[in-house]
């Protein structure tokens, strides 16, 4: 019932940031002490296993994956949580992608994960800077997750910035492979996850399309794209004179 009140409480409360933050702080004060906990239990046990000399490397590597997935779980809210500038700005389109990829270069190439970049220059939104670089870096994990579930061979990343009459088209196109129908369909519910159920909850995707509809009056798509998957978002142009 909690779980169903918090999504609930999330999705009224999108249009009024101030109220989402304080909803973002109840969700992390609920969240810390059971991970705090969880955590506590993982340190008991792996002392009384070595206490008695149990080296089961079986046992070791769930109790390590038990940790990553509650340090994944508070990082998840705590990056939506920051992910608030509390104003908007002009911002260069190219210019902000860059940054992005450049504080996430690391991460990605200890995967083995090639990018390809491809933007339009002089192309500019009003928005939030910080909202929408944590919308891009949670398509980026989304896609390494993939390429890790699916072990992918020679993953690689496009990702295109360009322009229509009305629209900056942003895509991120992966080749791990393509989404069935039936995933395409509940990618962005909140509790929708192609993991198992203790790896997590679906809520980054359902949280970036949410904040870019209702903060950024723009969308986010997915559909299948050769041998993978491209999700694309759209901001329209001119709101408000400003783009």
């Amino acid at each position: 019932m909690k779980q169903i009140n918090v999504d609930i409480d999330i999705s009224d409360s999108l249009k009024n940031v101030p109220k989402l933050q304080e909803v973002f702080a109840s969700v992390a004060h609920q969240w810390r002490r059971p991970l705090t906990q969880i955590n506590s239990i993982i340190g008991n046990l792996d002392n009384k296993l070595y206490e008695l000399h149990v080296n089961d490397a079986e046992i070791m590597e769930m109790l390590s994956q038990i940790e990553e997935i509650t340090k994944e779980m508070s990082r998840s809210i705590d990056d939506f949580r920051g992910c608030f500038s509390k104003e908007k700005r002009t911002i260069l389109l190219k210019n902000l992608l860059l940054d992005i990829l450049k504080s996430k270069h690391l991460d990605l190439q200890e995967c083995g994960i090639e990018i390809g970049f491809d933007a339009e220059e002089g192309e500019q939104f009003f928005g939030d800077e910080q909202l929408f670089k944590q919308v891009i870096i949670t398509l980026l994990d989304n896609a390494k997750d993939a390429f890790i579930s699916r072990n992918t061979y020679k993953p690689h990343i496009k990702i295109s910035a360009k322009s229509d009459e009305n629209f900056l088209i942003i895509d991120i196109c992966d080749n791990a492979g393509g989404m069935s129908k039936s995933i395409r369909k509940r990618i962005f519910e909140p509790s929708f996850t192609t993991k198992h159920s203790s790896e997590g909850t679906g809520l980054g995707l359902y949280m970036a399309k949410k904040l870019l509809e209702e903060q950024m009056n723009a969308t986010l798509s997915v559909s299948n794209f050769a041998d993978g998957s491209c999700f694309k978002i759209k901001i329209l142009k001119d709101q408000d004179g400003k783009n």
